[in-house]
């Protein structure tokens, strides 16, 4: 009987979270900039189903609306009469299609996993044995037993990393997963 594998979150992809929560937040202001520019010459649809090719559409409900209003001329003349900026609309358009995240009808984006996983159970092992020395290390601290980090890491063999901004002794990442240069 074989022990099934079960993998471990051991870390978040922060900078790939960051950028696209920066996707998201910029594709909904492109959205609301082309949506609050359009509602004065039609009524818009909602703002959700602005993500496809909107420039198309623009011009047919632009059309729908405006052309009995015009004799027979093109429709670059009939936007160049109403001082439509097409060039703006086409803009937006092509920014908010860039960025390939779909938001749905409430304008929100389901987000991925982010987080980094070991792959077999030897990281598992290994992660769990550096986890258990940092936790030792960390009750040493508290019991006054002052430790140089940079020996710590020397002496395992860099296994082990400081953390700066948490100011303890972390697993080496790198190391567990076999990412590790050198």
């Amino acid at each position: 009987m074989t022990k099934e594998f079960n993998r471990i979150a051991i870390t978040k992809d922060e900078d790939a979270q960051t950028k696209f929560r920066s996707q998201v937040r910029l594709k909904q202001r492109h959205i609301n900039d082309l949506h609050q520019y359009i509602k004065q010459f039609i009524t818009p649809p909602a703002q959700s189903t602005l993500q496809g090719n909107f420039y198309t559409t623009f011009i047919e409900l632009f059309l729908a609306k405006y052309q009995s209003e015009f004799p027979p001329i093109s429709v670059k003349k009939m936007l160049e009469a109403m001082e439509v900026d097409i060039k703006l609309i086409d803009t937006l358009t092509m920014q908010i299609a860039g960025i390939d995240i779909d938001l749905d009808e409430n304008m929100k984006a389901e987000e991925p996993d982010f987080n980094i996983y070991t792959e077999t159970e030897e990281q598992n092992k290994l992660y769990k044995a550096l986890e258990k020395v940092c936790i030792d290390l960390k009750q040493l601290h508290t019991m006054g037993v002052r430790l140089s980090p940079a020996q710590l890491m020397q002496g395992t063999g860099n296994a082990l990393v400081y953390n700066w901004s948490s100011q303890q002794m972390k697993p080496n990442l790198s190391r567990v997963l076999g990412t590790e240069r050198g």
